[in-house]
């Protein structure tokens, strides 16, 4: 860096124009003139492309541009580490400085796996983790398909308790997170705040009395033969009724797997109704909509 114009974060194939280190010289003053001027030209181009474009621009140029990559063992980009794992915990050499959080689409997905990472902080005025007063349901993580995650979110509403995710079955004896299936963006706009991420407990900010308050593990009064192939259907006045006025910071349920909550045809639960078939929109990792 000392001789250098700019050190940047390398994106795999071209410099990330998000983590740059740049020194005030007429060189690199002369690039970013030209980066703003492609900008400007060239409408829904994004930043990176502008500033490789203007990087080969001044090479041509041969206005004696000096650019570095930064150690590619520290400074890695989403590629890298959330997906190659390209990160040694435990030697601290190799132990990741930077991690730009792209090859994601859309700030709710990047959100949610920083999150999901335990990389994020920011508790917010709703006291997204330290919060003592908010409820919390679970369910096990051998009930990972999209209907039982659809009765999580119905319980979760009907009992006013937030819904902390499991781990997800993606492929064979794999487990995933919830953006490999399912378009965060699309989820966030109807149920963000509503649930956590499957790490949420693990997070240094949140309770001990929440860490520490779960209930056994329960299971729906007329689900006690529980048969997995089985399609059953509950009313959501009994989920009310049998789980209402319970306390426990976090309840435990099982055998949601095929289990549907009947709600009542008022306007809410119609609407609520509404916001579940709105949500679950599939998506690959990258948060490509495939549907």
């Amino acid at each position: 860096m000392a001789t250098a114009d700019i050190a940047a974060l390398w994106d795999t194939l071209s410099y990330n124009s998000g983590f740059v280190a740049v020194k005030p010289t007429n060189v690199s003053k002369r690039l970013y003139q030209v980066t703003k001027s492609i900008a400007n030209n060239h409408t829904g181009s994004h930043d990176q492309y502008c500033l490789n474009k203007a990087i080969k621009i001044l090479r041509r140029e041969n206005v004696g541009l000096k650019i570095v990559r930064l150690d590619t063992e520290r400074f890695l980009n989403g590629l890298q580490y959330f997906e190659k794992k390209k990160c040694d915990q435990m030697n601290q050499s190799k132990c990741a400085c930077v991690v730009h959080n792209n090859w994601i689409f859309s700030k709710a997905a990047k959100v949610y796996r920083f999150r999901e990472h335990l990389m994020w902080m920011y508790d917010g005025s709703d006291q997204y983790y330290t919060s003592d007063t908010r409820l919390y349901l679970t369910y096990s993580k051998n009930e990972t398909d999209i209907s039982a995650l659809k009765t999580a979110m119905t319980i979760g509403y009907l009992l006013n308790r937030t819904v902390i995710l499991p781990r997800f079955h993606v492929r064979k004896k794999a487990e995933g997170l919830l953006n490999f299936f399912l378009h965060i963006k699309s989820f966030d706009k109807y149920f963000s705040g509503s649930y956590r991420e499957s790490s949420f407990l693990l997070h240094p900010k949140v309770p001990f009395n929440v860490k520490s308050g779960f209930s056994e593990q329960n299971i729906i009064d007329n689900l006690d033969t529980y048969v997995p192939q089985r399609r059953y259907k509950v009313s959501g006045i009994d989920i009310v009724s049998q789980f209402g006025k319970l306390k426990d910071k976090l309840l435990m349920f099982k055998c949601l797997r095929n289990v549907y909550i009947i709600l009542e045809t008022n306007t809410e639960s119609i609407n609520f109704k509404l916001m579940l078939r709105r949500a679950f929109i599939r998506s690959s990792y990258r948060q490509y909509r495939t549907h």
